[in-house]
């Protein structure tokens, strides 16, 4: 993560539970923030599962978006690890 910024790439963090399982809401945001030293991350409240397909979803789940098409490129439901998918969309648009 913190070789991303000088490839482009920007981390949005949807939390779509709060901390204690309840709603999420912006206390819950920043406290989630907080807790895992998120300082080169964007985290907001999304209580209407705004990435979400469906009535379920695998977390974390994780959804690159390509932002000079705004298609999305990747789904990825539960951590693997990998962020190969993500790195070469940020190589892809860095050769144009």
């Amino acid at each position: 993560m913190k070789t991303w910024g000088p490839m482009g790439i920007r981390v949005v963090t949807l939390l779509i539970d709060a901390p204690d399982d309840g709603p999420p809401n912006v206390s819950g945001a920043l406290t989630w923030k907080n807790q895992f030293k998120l300082t080169d991350v964007a985290v907001v409240a999304d209580p209407g599962f705004s990435m979400v397909e469906g009535g379920s979803v695998g977390t974390p789940q994780m959804t690159v978006v390509d932002p000079r098409t705004m298609r999305v490129e990747f789904v990825q439901q539960g951590f693997s690890g990998s962020f190969a998918q993500l790195e070469a969309v940020a190589n892809k648009n860095a050769g144009m």
